[in-house]
């Protein structure tokens, strides 16, 4: 039988945790819980840093600063909620999994004080070697050479920034990183792009979306921590390419297991 991570420290967690539970119960706000338990990890001499802070930077640009509730023994991360469910989302486990991977950390413990008896869950986090999938199919027959000068360097860069930070982020990190790798390489890279909702030939409204374009003819979507990028993001590159009158578009998923690239056409 494998045995745990810090099967050791987690023990003394998980008591300190009930601790807190049992005397303040459930109904409060998550700051509640995080100041009594803090201070009951400060009691028992364990070591603990409350609510630091780290920063990306890429290129010399600020990309973004993550904040997580505790670190105890420079060794495990807890995020604390205060949800009236015992059901932890995809996004708590997004979230935790960021934390891990900025601050290099193995384990983390998801903790819900919002239920009648508080929830644990254990979060292991694996640094994981990069395995990449790419798929143009759908682009190759409209392709001139011009273009296809510009898909080389806009891959170029999409794969040194796979390659640099790995998987685990959110897509508002990569899709900055990215943004900031392509203009450092003198792409011309735009951020939430503005679509035009037409609608018999007139303009309803215009879209702020959240597609970077690349010199006027790329529309690129960026996603991650999925299995796969969900049908939605497809659906709704081909309309913005159509309402753009753009003619190539671009899904990438910085995933949970592969970074991916898939060609998307208006049609």
């Amino acid at each position: 039988m494998t045995e745990l991570r810090h099967a050791r420290e987690t023990y003394e967690l998980r008591g300190l945790i009930f601790q807190a539970h049992n005397e303040l119960k459930a109904g409060w706000s998550e700051e509640v819980y995080h100041q009594a338990l803090h201070s009951l990890l400060r009691d028992n001499e364990v070591p603990v840093a409350s609510n630091p802070r780290k920063s990306i930077f890429h290129r010399e640009h600020e990309i973004h600063t993550f904040e997580c509730d505790l670190i105890v023994w420079d060794r495990i991360i807890l995020e604390l909620k205060a949800l009236p469910s015992t059901t932890f989302t995809a996004a708590h486990y997004a979230q935790i999994f960021s934390y891990l991977k900025c601050w290099s950390k193995d384990l983390g413990l998801l903790v819900n004080f919002g239920v009648s008896h508080a929830d644990i869950k254990r979060v292991v986090w694996n640094e994981q070697t990069l395995a990449i999938c790419e798929n143009y199919d759908s682009l190759k027959s409209a392709l001139t050479q011009s273009d296809r000068t510009c898909l080389r360097r806009i891959r170029r860069d999409l794969l040194a920034v796979a390659k640099q930070y790995g998987l685990g982020y959110p897509e508002t990190v990569y899709r900055k990183i990215v943004a900031v790798e392509m203009q450092y390489n003198g792409l011309d890279c735009q951020c939430n792009v503005d679509v035009p909702a037409k609608w018999d030939g007139k303009i309803l409204t215009r879209h702020a979306s959240d597609h970077l374009l690349v010199e006027n003819k790329y529309l690129v979507s960026v996603c991650a921590l999925l299995e796969q990028p969900a049908k939605y993001e497809f659906i709704r590159t081909k309309t913005f390419l159509n309402h753009l009158g753009l003619r190539f578009g671009l899904v990438v998923n910085f995933g949970k297991k592969q970074f991916q690239i898939y060609g998307v056409n208006p049609e």
